[in-house]
């Protein structure tokens, strides 16, 4: 039987103390459809029905015309590095060091910002494709994260 490591008690301690991960259930968040395509591997966001505009991060009402009429939309599979930047010190209890945090341009004209997991620093560059990676978080949530091509 593995022991856990003092690391591994403080993290499952702080989810219960400071929790970081968002509720993804229905009765406990307005956009959770946004969870349940994560779990099926697919970033989606919001687009309004009325006026075209595409919302990042998900919304229930278009920040452009004020409509309720939002449907789920799928991301293109990859994007590609506007502009990154690395964090050697203070990285998350979790995370390698270092950890490269993106700027991500998708085809969707969406930009969005996310740290890129399961890649070699040394190999991002501004222009490279990058892919969705979705991770197990405490308490049958998930969480989304990049990874180079």
């Amino acid at each position: 039987m593995n022991a856990k490591s003092n690391l591994d008690y403080v993290i499952d301690q702080n989810v219960y103390v400071c929790d970081p991960v968002p509720q993804q259930t229905e009765d406990q968040n307005m956009v959770y459809p946004f969870y349940d395509h994560l779990r099926e591997n697919r970033l989606t966001t919001t687009q309004c029905q009325d006026c075209g505009q595409i919302a990042w991060p998900p919304k229930i009402v278009c920040n452009e015309c004020m409509s309720d009429q939002m449907e789920w939309i799928d991301f293109p599979p990859t994007g590609k590095i506007y502009a990154f930047t690395t964090q050697e010190a203070g990285v998350p209890p979790g995370f390698d060091s270092p950890l490269v945090f993106a700027l991500i341009d998708f085809d969707n004209d969406v930009r969005l910002i996310s740290a890129l997991i399961d890649t070699d620093p040394a190999k991002v560059s501004v222009g490279a494709e990058v892919t969705l990676k979705v991770v197990d978080a405490p308490r049958d949530r998930v969480l989304f994260f990049f990874t180079l091509v």
